[in-house]
């Protein structure tokens, strides 16, 4: 991409300029180079100024907490931000009690490494990122339905279409029902491997860079005794946001809470997590943020009835969300 990270972060200061993202012009405000990185274009109305603040707060995500406030507030991300810069400054040297010329250093430093994380962005683009994923399932029925809302910012410049791989014991060769409603569409279901399925997924309509794609599933598992008693998630992309509760009632004797840990230790009988107190929550609930794509994060148990199978050694896990 022949932008510079330099002329990108004079385009952001240049727009961070009175009113900020908060202009009634700022379609005269976003530089030739932001606009080509975040598919920004004055035709999109209020929608194109949405998709480039949230791009933006993604893009300032990493900062450290002074610096990303610091940027944040200069840009205006809010309605209810004052309306000159230097006003939003000052109310930041009152919040982080620094100079005005440290905030000033500080934000041209905020501005180079937004910039240069748009450009990264842009150049490993995989159309879009996880916002964020919540999911349940009742396992105190004989075929417990998993259920998830999925929030999806997209990247690419335009997203017809995502795919989830997710694993799946106990249905051998014959798909899975997986049941959608919201943005998207089941178009495609493929096995891909003797536990793993791939779905693919249409949206609703076409989407744009920045914008959001919101949707829900439901999945009836074949039974509760097949598979490994976990309820994770292992993200291949960026995933801000993950939350899961398993309703467990009595069953389990045991359960852990999987922080980032790496496949082998989720699959292992005692994965050595923090204890969950069953007793006083039967159906625990766990959140995780800022995940690390590659590791593990979620619930694992212990059936308290010995015959329920295999207790967490099978070669995949139920329930593990690979995003592709």
């Amino acid at each position: 991409m022949d932008v510079s990270v330099e002329s990108v972060a004079g385009e952001l200061m240049k727009l961070q300029r009175n009113r900020g993202l908060q202009a009634g012009d700022i379609g005269s405000k976003v530089g030739p180079s932001l606009a080509r990185l975040t598919g920004f274009s004055p035709a999109r109305g209020a929608e194109g100024r949405q998709s480039l603040a949230r791009q933006l707060v993604r893009a300032a995500h990493t900062l450290p907490p002074d610096q990303r406030m610091i940027f944040l507030r200069a840009s205006a991300v809010r309605p209810t931000d004052a309306s000159t810069l230097s006003e939003r400054l000052d109310s930041v040297i009152t919040t982080i009690d620094r100079s005005f010329r440290v905030v000033r250093r500080r934000l041209s430093e905020a501005n180079l490494a937004v910039a240069e994380r748009l450009i990264a962005t842009a150049v490993d683009d995989r159309g879009w990122f996880l916002a964020e994923l919540r999911a349940t399932v009742d396992f105190r029925e004989e075929r417990p339905i998993h259920r998830a809302q999925r929030t999806l910012v997209v990247t690419a410049p335009t997203l017809e279409r995502v795919t989830e791989m997710i694993s799946l014991p106990g249905f051998g060769d014959e798909a899975p029902e997986l049941l959608v409603k919201g943005a998207a569409r089941l178009e495609e279901v493929n096995q891909t491997g003797p536990q793993t399925w791939e779905f693919i997924l249409r949206l609703d309509a076409p989407r744009a860079c920045g914008d959001l794609v919101e949707y829900e599933t439901a999945l009836r598992l074949p039974s509760r005794r097949e598979g490994d008693p976990l309820s994770v998630m292992a993200p291949r992309r960026d995933c801000w946001r993950f939350e899961t509760q398993v309703h467990l009632g009595g069953l389990a004797d045991r359960a852990w809470v999987l922080d980032g840990v790496t496949a082998p230790t989720a699959l292992s009988e005692e994965p050595g997590g923090t204890p969950i107190d069953l007793a006083a929550d039967p159906s625990p609930s766990v959140t995780f943020r800022d995940l690390t794509p590659g590791l593990v994060y979620g619930i694992k148990w212990h059936w308290a009835d010995p015959g329920f199978a295999d207790q967490g050694t099978a070669p995949k896990a139920s329930g593990l969300y690979s995003q592709n």
